[in-house]
Order: structure tokens, then C-alpha cells, then sequence
């Protein structure tokens, strides 16, 4: 696993934590993704929440 920071900023600490722990999940050891795939990752975070039921909608 790897263990150095790929983030450069320090505000997408908790996304990647959510895209390694989804490599992880899916077998792998580390994530393909890059920095300036953290846009469409926090989208797809998005379109996933929204498919959540709300109990009594």
C-alpha cells in the first residue's frame, strides 16, 4: 500500500481516504487515481448519495 501523500492541498484529505478505502474494496492495493481526478470522484460521491432512499419519501 502506499504510504506517501499524493495530495498536494489540505482539504481532500477525507476523499482520499474514501478513494483508497474504494481501491481496497475492490481489490486493489492502491488507487489509479491522481489529484485532478478528485473532481469526478466527489462527483461520483455525489450520484451515489443521491441514489440513497430517505425512509418515508
Amino acid at each position: 500500500m502506499k504510504t506517501e501523500p499524493i495530495q498536494s492541498n489540505h482539504y481532500d484529505c477525507g476523499l482520499w481516504v474514501l478513494v483508497q478505502m474504494t481501491a481496497v474494496l475492490r481489490g486493489f492495493d492502491i488507487t489509479g487515481l491522481h489529484e485532478s481526478d478528485m473532481i469526478m470522484f466527489h462527483h461520483y460521491l455525489r450520484v451515489l448519495m443521491a441514489c440513497i432512499p430517505v425512509p418515508g419519501r
